[in-house]
């Protein structure tokens, strides 16, 4: 209701209800729940943990290449990406 209106239709009491009614409303609404993000804090700790140790592993069986296997596989890792979704070339040793 707008503001001159209610002193048109409102008497003092009514208004005073009205407005401390809003009050509460945005008093309540304003109240963060802090609960579920403590619980995503340590869920998304947790995972991350995991992530780095996931990482860890593979980055130990990458250091055991030699460094002409590892070229081949960064090789082959460009033409998956680079060739997504069509059949590989053929490998003209073996074309006969």
């Amino acid at each position: 209701m707008f503001g001159w209106l209610q002193a048109l239709f409102l008497d003092g009491k009514a208004r005073e209800n009205l407005s401390r009614a809003k009050i509460s409303v945005r008093a309540q609404a304003s109240v963060p729940k802090a609960k579920p993000a403590v619980q995503a804090a340590a869920a998304r700790a947790k995972l991350l943990r995991e992530a780095a140790e996931i990482h860890r592993a593979k980055r130990k069986i990458l250091d055991t290449l030699s460094d002409e296997d590892r070229a081949k596989l960064v090789s082959m890792a460009i033409l998956t990406f680079l060739n997504q979704g069509t059949e590989p070339p053929p490998d003209p040793k073996t074309r006969k």
